[in-house]
């Protein structure tokens, strides 16, 4: 299975965390192929380009220039060979160990595209990990998005999610910004995939500092989910 599966890293400026963040991939997914796709001025590339030397199933994707993290996720999957693909956040927010939870309702054949939830019961949410004014816009932009695709998600940003290759090889996906998180599964509804939930366990970012803005990324994502659905509708 894992000769099957790609993992994309989008990244922008984690040097101080992506080793960690590769250690535990590649103990969990030794032989997954994962691509590192980054877009920030900072020493990532040196290390991972010297992981790679003694792990050569990581590869560096240098995304230059760099329009965001939804541009990161484009480039990473017209450059993976899985036939399953996953995304994981370098920050560590989410455990890479938590991916085979995502695979398995996909190998399974349950599935089509999976994406982790915070909030669903079972999940674990550690100090600091999910700030309330985050929490509550996440809340109200997945219910929107379940509304406008009359398909219930319960954490549509959530920086961990899984697919088949077949899935985003049915669409293009059109955002450049954070706005692909909800773009992603809305298309894949859209298309007729099989989407759903799953639990997962977040942790407080401990090294380098996010880029999200709670209140302009939430107000840029709710515009796009409406560009989205009258697209999709026309």
């Amino acid at each position: 299975m894992q000769r099957q599966l790609s993992i994309l890293v989008p990244c922008r400026n984690e040097a101080e965390g992506i080793l960690n963040c590769l250690k535990r991939i590649v103990a969990a997914f030794p032989e997954a192929e994962v691509l590192v796709v980054d877009g920030g001025p900072d020493q990532t590339e040196r290390i991972v380009t010297d992981f790679s030397l003694a792990f050569t199933n990581v590869r560096y994707i240098r995304n230059f220039p760099d329009f965001g993290k939804g541009h990161a996720i484009q480039t990473g999957i017209s450059k993976s060979t899985g036939k399953i693909i996953c995304q994981l956040d370098a920050d560590l927010q989410f455990y890479p160990e938590e991916l085979k939870n995502l695979l398995a309702p996909i190998l399974a054949n349950k599935a089509d595209m999976v994406l982790g939830s915070r909030f669903m019961k079972g999940s674990t949410r550690n100090q600091g990990s999910t700030p309330f004014f985050r929490s509550l816009g996440n809340h109200l932009l997945s219910l929107y998005a379940s509304l406008l695709t009359r398909h219930r998600m319960t954490d549509v940003l959530a920086g961990v999610k899984a697919w088949r290759k077949e899935v985003t090889d049915s669409f293009s996906l059109k955002s450049n910004s954070y706005s692909y998180e909800v773009e992603l599964p809305m298309r894949a509804i859209r298309k007729g995939w099989r989407v759903s939930d799953i639990p997962v366990s977040t942790e407080a970012r401990l090294v380098g500092t996010s880029s999200v803005n709670a209140i302009r990324d939430g107000w840029n994502i709710f515009k796009e989910m409406n560009k989205i659905w009258v697209l999709q509708n026309q």
